[in-house]
C-alpha cells in the first residue's frame, strides 16, 4: 500500500500545475534550491497530518473557494494503491480508503498507513540534567509524537511510551489463555530494529545494535540489561545508552551523570547525547521512526514491516558521503513496508537507485517549475555523472577554476585577440590545465587541452585559406 500519484499546482513555486507518478518504494526529489523539494514534502504531510490548528492547507484551499486568497490551489489527487481509482477529499481534510484487503481487515478509523515528516533541522538532545518536564510536549504519547521532531521531545515520548508498556503489561498479565497474544513485549524490539539500522548506516563507530539502559548516579550496573526496570533510587534514562567502538571516557561528565557500573576507560556504555552530531541524529530520528510506528500499528507484531510512507527533508544531513550511500538501503532494509520521499542535495544519495525513483525539478526562463523522472537505474555511475544529469552541475570543481575555464571558453571564441588577451589566454590555459589535474580530474584536463588545439587548428586552417585565396 503506497501513494501513487500527486498534481500539484497553484502555490509556488509551483504556479503551474507539476504531476507525478509515485514509485512504491523510493521517491527522491532534486533540483536546484526553491525549485519546491520542501513545499512537496510539506504539502503531502499537511494533507495526512491535521496539526493543533486544524490543517492549515484545507483552511488554505477553503479560503480559495470563499475568494479570499488570491492564489488558486490545484491538488487534483493524492491516493494510496494502485488498484482502484480513489481520490482523496482535500477539502474535507479526508482520505480515501485504499480497498486493499489485508489494509481493509484493519481499524477503520485509521484508511491510510501513518504518514512521518522529519524536517531538515533535527535537533539532537540537551544534557541528562536539563530535559524538559514531559509534559511540556503534551500529557499523552500520542500528543507527543505528533509534534515536530527534536531529541528533547523523543526523550518525552521514551517516558510516555515506559509508562504505557508498563501498565500493558500489568493488563496482559490478567488475560485468559496465559499464551495469548502479548503486545507489550514489542516495546522490546524498538531498540534492536531501530539501533540496528542505524548500526548499519553508521558501522564505524556503532559496536551494538542492542539499546541499552543508561542508569546514572547508583552503582547497580545489572539494571542497564533490563528495559522495564523501576528503581526509585535511580536515575534511568531508557534505551538511551550505547555501545561504541570509541574507547568511553567520561571526565567531561559529572559523577552524578555517569553510567553506573563503570569501571574504567574499557568499560561502559555511552550516552546518545556525548557521541557526534552524526551518529547521534541518525540514531535519534530513526528511533522517532520506530516509536511513530509502534504506537500507530498498536504494539503488533511485525509493526517495522507495516506500510508507512516517510517525508524526510534534506536526508544527508550530518552523515558523511559514506552514510549518505547507506541510508535509504538502510531503512529499506529495516522497514520493508516503507516509502520514502525525500528531498536532497547529495550525489550519494542518488546513487543506486532504480528507473522512476528519481523526480528532477527545474525551472524555464519563465521561472515556471516542471518535473522530470529518471529513465534509466543509477547503477555504477560517478559522483560527477550524477551532478552533471540531474544536478545542472556542469563542472563539478571550485568556482575559480569554473570561473578561469569560462572566462578561457570566452577567449577562444573570438576571432582576434589583443596582445594582452593573448597573454591572458596563455596564462588561462596553464592555470586550468594545473588545477583540472590537481583535482585529479585528467578527462576535464583533457578536454581543455583538446579545446585548444581545435582552436589552433581551425585558426591555422583559416589563415591558409586566407593566403590561397589572395
Amino acid at each position: 500500500m503506497h501513494l501513487t500519484g500527486m498534481r500539484f499546482g497553484g502555490i509556488p513555486p509551483f504556479t503551474e500545475p507539476v504531476e507525478f507518478s509515485f514509485d512504491e518504494r523510493v521517491n527522491v526529489f532534486v533540483g536546484a534550491n526553491a525549485t519546491g523539494k520542501s513545499r512537496l514534502l510539506s504539502a503531502i504531510d499537511e494533507h495526512f497530518n491535521e496539526s493543533e490548528g486544524g490543517n492549515k492547507w484545507s483552511e488554505f484551499v477553503g479560503g480559495y473557494l470563499g475568494n479570499r486568497v488570491p492564489y488558486p490551489f490545484d491538488l487534483l489527487h493524492l491516493v494510496f494503491c494502485e488498484e482502484e481509482d480513489l481520490l482523496a477529499d482535500w477539502v474535507k481534510g479526508r482520505n480515501a480508503l485504499c480497498a486493499d484487503p489485508e489494509w481493509a481487515n484493519g481499524p477503520r478509523d485509521k484508511p491510510t498507513p501513518p504518514v512521518i515528516y522529519l524536517g531538515p533541522n533535527r535537533i539532537g538532545l540537551p544534557g541528562i540534567s536539563e530535559f524538559s518536564d514531559s509534559e511540556s510536549y503534551g500529557a499523552t504519547l500520542e500528543e507527543v509524537l505528533s509534534g515536530p521532531f527534536d531529541g528533547a521531545r523523543l526523550k518525552a515520548a521514551i517516558d510516555l511510551l515506559y509508562e504505557k508498556t508498563s501498565r500493558m503489561f500489568e493488563q496482559e498479565k490478567e488475560q485468559d489463555p496465559p499464551d495469548s497474544e502479548r503486545r507489550a513485549w514489542q516495546f522490546l524490539t524498538i531498540g534492536d530494529v531501530a539501533h540496528s539500522c542505524a548500526k548499519s548506516i553508521s558501522e564505524e563507530v556503532l559496536a551494538s545494535t542492542r539499546a541499552l539502559n543508561y542508569p546514572t548516579g547508583l552503582n547497580t550496573s545489572f539494571i542497564g540489561d533490563q528495559p522495564m526496570a523501576d528503581l526509585d533510587s535511580i536515575s534511568i534514562n531508557r534505551m538511551l545508552g550505547i555501545l561504541t567502538k570509541d574507547t568511553p571516557t567520561f571526565d567531561h561528565i559529572r559523577p552524578a551523570d555517569r553510567p553506573t557500573g563503570w569501571e574504567g576507560a574499557d568499560s561502559g556504555r555511552i550516552y546518545v547525547g556525548d557521541l557526534s552530531s552524526g551518529t547521534e541524529s541518525v540514531l535519534l530520528w530513526i528511533q522517532w521512526l520506530a516509536f511513530k510506528m509502534l504506537n500507530y500499528y498498536e504494539f503488533a507484531e511485525g509493526w517495522n514491516e507495516k506500510p508507512a510512507v516517510l517525508l524526510i527533508d534534506e536526508i544527508e544531513n550530518h552523515l558523511h558521503p559514506t552514510w549518505q550511500r547507506r541510508v535509504i538501503p538502510a531503512l529499506l532494509s529495516h522497514f520493508p513496508g516503507l516509502q520514502i520521499f525525500a528531498a536532497s542535495h547529495s550525489p550519494f544519495v542518488v546513487a543506486g537507485l532504480r528507473a522512476g525513483q528519481v523526480h528532477i525539478l527545474k525551472r524555464d526562463a519563465n521561472r515556471v517549475v516542471s518535473a522530470s523522472t529518471n529513465e534509466r537505474d543509477i547503477v555504477g555511475w560517478t559522483t560527477d555523472e550524477i551532478l552533471r544529469t540531474f544536478m545542472d552541475v556542469d563542472e563539478p570543481t571550485d568556482q575559480l577554476t569554473v570561473d578561469r575555464a569560462n572566462r578561457l571558453r570566452e577567449l577562444r571564441g573570438k576571432e582576434d585577440l589583443s596582445d594582452a588577451e593573448s597573454e591572458e589566454i596563455s596564462e588561462l590555459r596553464r592555470q586550468v590545465n594545473e588545477d583540472f589535474i590537481s583535482s585529479s580530474t585528467p578527462l576535464e584536463a583533457q578536454r581543455e587541452r583538446y579545446g585548444d588545439m581545435m582552436l589552433e587548428f581551425l585558426r591555422s586552417r583559416q589563415s591558409g585559406l586566407s593566403q590561397d585565396s589572395s
